[in-house]
């Protein structure tokens, strides 16, 4: 009977271990375009008449609430990032899907950027609080980088969130 219990367990023991070795395998291995330090060519109408090119900072550290990078807009204007996290819901406006985005609190809103254009409108009442980035699916072979801009103090959890204000597609070629 000691042999039978002891085959079980080392059994057991072996699938734990292969199951749980693929499981951390598997999120070993995520990685997003926005984690990446470089620049994004503007896709969308609003990226290419708001924004510009943005350049990332990048943060190895993906949905590590306290994480820190930056978003550098194409007049220059350097703003940082602060994740929150990270999620698995509807984020594309386009799409029902869900999708892994990472939401960042903004260190300030940007003010004026390409043509005197704003994130959320009016820069004295209408601040940007919040950048979600996240990739969407394009026509072409490659993904695009979105990224949706949120003016309300509270956290957005998805694309229906309180005080969206924009949404911005950039090139990943």
């Amino acid at each position: 009977m000691m042999i039978l219990q002891q085959r079980y367990s080392v059994a057991f023991t072996i699938a734990a271990c292969l199951v749980g070795g693929s499981v951390l395998a598997q999120s070993a291995i995520e990685h997003h375009l926005w984690q990446d330090k470089r620049k994004f060519e503007p896709y969308s109408r609003t990226a290419k008449s708001i924004t510009g090119a943005i350049r990332l900072s990048g943060n190895p550290d993906f949905a590590t609430p306290g994480s820190k990078m930056a978003i550098t807009f194409g007049n220059g204007k350097k703003i940082g990032l602060t994740s929150v996290g990270a999620s698995w819901r509807q984020w594309d406006e386009t799409d029902d899907k869900k999708s892994t985005a990472e939401v960042f609190k903004l260190s300030r809103d940007p003010g004026a950027l390409k043509n005197g254009n704003t994130l959320c409108g009016d820069p004295k009442s209408d601040l940007a609080q919040y950048v979600v980035f996240l990739e969407r699916s394009s026509f072409g072979d490659s993904p695009l980088l979105g990224m949706a801009v949120f003016g309300s103090k509270e956290v957005p959890h998805d694309i229906n969130s309180q005080s969206l204000c924009g949404t911005f597609s950039y090139s990943t070629d």
